[in-house]
């Protein structure tokens, strides 16, 4: 599949391609909704009666996508909040259990505060103005007219006991022994995304110049400068068939390489593991060169495969060839649960 600037082009993009797991993952599951979801600007010009209402769902979350965020959120708050005590104790003072535990429930408290004013402005939204909707909050659910008033509880304890599993678990003194041992230690801040931080110097790879390759893990460790962690929170349901290390962790190994300027693991140890917060079990290793070199491969093929959909197949410019070639799943499953069910079923080609 190739196009020319001879084909039918939308809109300039305003960026040039991106690359990431979650983008590819889209892609490969169904085309048009990896249309809808990053080159929506497209429709203005070429389908204006669903452009407003395809920019409204891009900003949908499912409420299962939203305990995930909230998740995160809240896990990342706790471990920046459990630093600042390691800290505090390496310096000698004490901080008391007491000071803990209600420490822990103003964090709770907070989270639940957010999620039940979210949720509220959500329910309350009028989905047929799409004035003003930038930057707000809104659950597919709620776009969809599904009743799921009954759902706010379970959501919110769900965020909680998340929290509470790592609490509880070895994980927690593992985290502390890094805060207490380790060179120095990252906590993501997902509230506030530094999408400049996120991005891979993949600048000396000759197939992905041009292209910018995102990834920023949740947790990573420097014991020095050639020994690290890197740590993954998943609050999804668990992939009882995973093995190894995963291409996600894998992808981060590669940015710390690249961006403490090594061509290769020789000499250099790089630890990843990914836990899912729902049990505590994690899944990695000790990466090894060919886990990076694989890496590099996949990305390589699979921009490949995303500049098949872009015309003269330029990276640059980033504009997406004509509709039509965003062929839609043959999934009905996937299709029933979709953000984008509603413009899809609009969506002529």
């Amino acid at each position: 599949m190739s196009y020319s600037s001879t084909s039918p082009s939308p809109r300039r993009a305003m960026k040039s391609l991106a690359w990431s797991n979650t983008r590819i993952t889209v892609l490969e599951r169904c085309e048009r909704k990896y249309y809808f979801s990053y080159y929506t600007f497209a429709l203005k010009q070429e389908y204006p009666e669903i452009w407003q209402e395809a920019l409204v769902l891009k900003g949908l979350k499912s409420i299962e996508m939203w305990i995930g965020e909230k998740s995160h959120y809240l896990l990342s708050d706790y471990l920046h909040l459990f630093k600042s005590w390691v800290a505090i104790e390496k310096d000698g003072e004490e901080v008391s259990d007491t000071v803990r535990v209600q420490a822990i429930e103003e964090l709770k408290e907070k989270i639940k505060a957010e999620m039940e004013s979210e949720f509220q402005f959500s329910k309350e939204r009028d989905y047929r103005d799409y004035q003003d909707f930038f930057g707000k909050f809104w659950l597919s659910e709620h776009f969809y007219g599904e009743e799921v008033d009954a759902k706010l509880p379970s959501a919110i304890e769900k965020v909680c006991a998340n929290l509470d599993r790592f609490i509880a678990s070895n994980w927690h003194s593992k985290v502390q022994d890094y805060f207490e041992t380790a060179k120095s230690v990252y906590v993501e801040s997902p509230r506030i995304p530094d999408f400049e931080a996120m991005k891979v110097q993949v600048s000396k790879i000759p197939a992905l110049r041009n292209v910018s390759v995102m990834a920023a893990p949740d947790f990573g460790v420097v014991f020095s400068d050639t020994d690290y962690v890197i740590l993954d929170r998943k609050s999804g349901k668990e992939d009882v068939l995973q093995e190894g290390i995963s291409d996600q962790i894998k992808v981060y190994a590669l940015k710390m390489l690249l961006k403490k300027g090594y061509a290769n693991l020789n000499g250099v140890r790089i630890e990843g593991q990914e836990v899912y917060l729902n049990t505590m079990n994690n899944y990695g290793g000790v990466l090894m060169q060919d886990d990076i070199d694989g890496i590099v491969t996949k990305i390589e093929k699979d921009v490949g495969l995303q500049k098949k959909f872009l015309v003269d197949e330029d990276p640059v410019r980033n504009i997406p060839v004509d509709a039509m070639m965003f062929t839609k799943t043959s999934s009905v499953k996937k299709c029933e649960s979709c953000t984008f069910r509603s413009v899809c079923e609009k969506f002529k080609v």
